[in-house]
């Protein structure tokens, strides 16, 4: 599913997040920025060191470093809250929000995210689309000026539904306020 909203497209897919053509990726992460097998094997001992370098990140923000061996220009390192530590939703509005500064800060043209903080940190899917995708459109709204394309990666089906059913909830709510530049 493809949305633009002012010159900005929302791409949601399931795919593995590793193989898309954009110039960064989120991390989903915990504090100590640990790299999942998968993502150490293919980024190397750059990302590894790079990680280490940075060392910590607090939950609900976000850090960039070298993507290593992997073909993106910066993996961007978030965050997210586990549920039931507190003010989960505002610390997942907050890191996919610092997500997004930093990819615009980066003069980055593309963007792929997962559904943070969902799976091991046991964050609910629904809750999760909805905040991630507020604060994406959101950010879309205040027009930047770099980032042209925007994916959320989701890893199965299930993912999907949730976040197309959210997407298009939302695309029409600004359609019915008279939101201009929006096309699925």
């Amino acid at each position: 599913m493809k949305a633009k909203i002012n010159k900005v497209t929302i791409h949601l897919t399931q795919d593995d997040i590793l193989s898309l053509p954009v110039q960064a990726v989120v991390n989903s992460t915990d504090p100590n920025l640990s790299l999942s097998p998968r993502l150490l094997e293919r980024g190397g001992v750059a990302l590894l060191a790079a990680c280490s370098h940075v060392g910590w990140c607090d939950v609900g923000a976000a850090v960039a470093t070298t993507s290593g061996d992997l073909p993106f220009m910066r993996i961007i390192h978030a965050v997210g809250p586990r549920w039931g530590e507190g003010s989960e939703r505002g610390k997942l509005a907050n890191v996919t929000q610092a997500c997004l500064h930093i990819a615009e800060h980066e003069r980055l043209r593309s963007l792929a995210m997962p559904a943070i903080a969902t799976g091991a940190l046991g964050y609910p899917l629904e809750n999760c689309a909805k905040t991630m995708l507020t604060q994406i459109i959101n950010f879309i709204l205040d027009g930047p000026r770099h980032i042209k394309l925007v994916v959320v990666c989701v890893e199965d089906m299930a993912a999907y539904r949730v976040f197309a059913s959210e997407l298009s909830s939302q695309l029409d709510f600004l359609k019915a306020a008279g939101e201009d530049g929006i096309a699925v």
